[in-house]
């Protein structure tokens, strides 16, 4: 196993989350309950001590209230963002000599399908990491990068295919390999699937597979031939299967079932609702739901073995912007 010199870091391991005030979307129907899904998140951060930063907009006025609603030691960064994404266009952070450093990429929306300038540009405002190496021009994502303090990296190449125009599928895997070298990772492994319904991203892997310690992986399941993602589920289990055989290091893959109720399809539109995609920090992990599987939560929280606080939220507002729990925060 190589030596880990250069070690990204784990969301499982870290005790600060940064979010982006939803400020953009004020003059929606469903801002209210954004509003309401941000302030419960930060309050269960509160309470486990984690550290937060917001970022909100240079002008923004606190007339509603809501910082006052929050633990008083939040950090503010003033800045304009375009959209709420912050886990796809913050850095990728990794630890060298216990000092923060950042992995440099671009990000485009998703293949542009929507502003992101001011997100890309983002980045260039951060002053607290080092910065030895980037991947300017690459389109990376946060939401499609899921690894381990060991040193695994998983990825899905299509979403990579798809948000990359000028690169070829061999090219993609030259860039990943070249993050391996340079962070010393001991295993990078790639799945090849689509996205779930609803998932404009083109299929991060955060709605698939989660680490949820060193060895240890929860993914995207169903055993209900009616659910709308039962294929990519069983080609998705499939394909886990033959990287957890090539792995030194994992030890369990174990399967959070979805079935029809984890359907979330509001005015003829499906949205991407996962289970996987939740917060976790070093001491809490907060799962997103929605109101269909709401009454039967246990029976899927219970069967992941953690010693973490848990708690579970309502996610359908974020879910209508097309993004979970994991997607509107970053662990920094």
């Amino acid at each position: 196993m190589t030596k880990l010199n250069n070690k990204l870091l784990a969301d499982y391991e870290s005790n600060h989350i940064i979010m982006t005030y939803p400020s953009m979307h004020t003059g929606f129907a469903h801002y209210k309950d954004m509003r309401e899904l941000y302030i419960n998140i930060s309050n269960i951060l509160s309470m486990n001590n984690v550290s937060q930063s917001f970022i909100i907009p240079k002008d923004f006025s606190d007339t509603d209230s809501f910082f006052r609603e929050l633990n008083q030691d939040i950090s503010i960064i003033k800045y304009d963002c375009d959209d709420i994404w912050i886990r796809d266009y913050y850095p990728k952070i990794y630890l060298k000599n216990k000092d923060k450093y950042i992995l440099d990429f671009d990000y485009n929306a998703y293949g542009e399908k929507y502003p992101f300038k001011k997100d890309n540009n983002f980045k260039y405002i951060l002053n607290q990491y080092n910065n030895e190496f980037n991947l300017r021009g690459f389109i990376l994502e946060g939401g499609n990068l899921e690894f381990s303090s060991k040193g695994i990296i998983i990825a899905n190449t299509r979403c990579f295919k798809k948000n990359n125009f000028i690169y070829s599928l061999d090219e993609v895997i030259n860039k990943l390999l070249f993050i391996k070298k340079k962070l010393s990772i001991n295993e990078l492994h790639t799945i090849d699937l689509d996205q779930i319904k609803g998932d404009d991203t083109s299929g991060h892997v955060d709605n698939m597979i989660r680490f949820i310690d060193d060895e240890n992986i929860v993914y995207f399941a169903s055993n209900d031939k009616e659910y709308i993602n039962y294929d990519l589920a069983k080609e998705l289990e499939h394909q886990l299967i033959l990287i957890k055989r090539k792995s030194k290091i994992i030890k369990n893959i174990i399967p959070i079932y979805h079935n029809s109720e984890d359907t979330f399809f509001v005015d003829e539109n499906y949205y991407p609702y996962s289970k996987l995609n939740f917060i976790i920090t070093s001491n809490c992990i907060i799962y997103p739901t929605i109101k269909n599987n709401e009454s039967n939560i246990s029976n899927w929280i219970n069967k992941i073995p953690l010693r973490k606080n848990e708690y579970h939220l309502n996610c359908e507002a974020s879910l209508i912007e097309n993004g979970g729990l994991h997607c509107l925060s970053a662990n920094i």
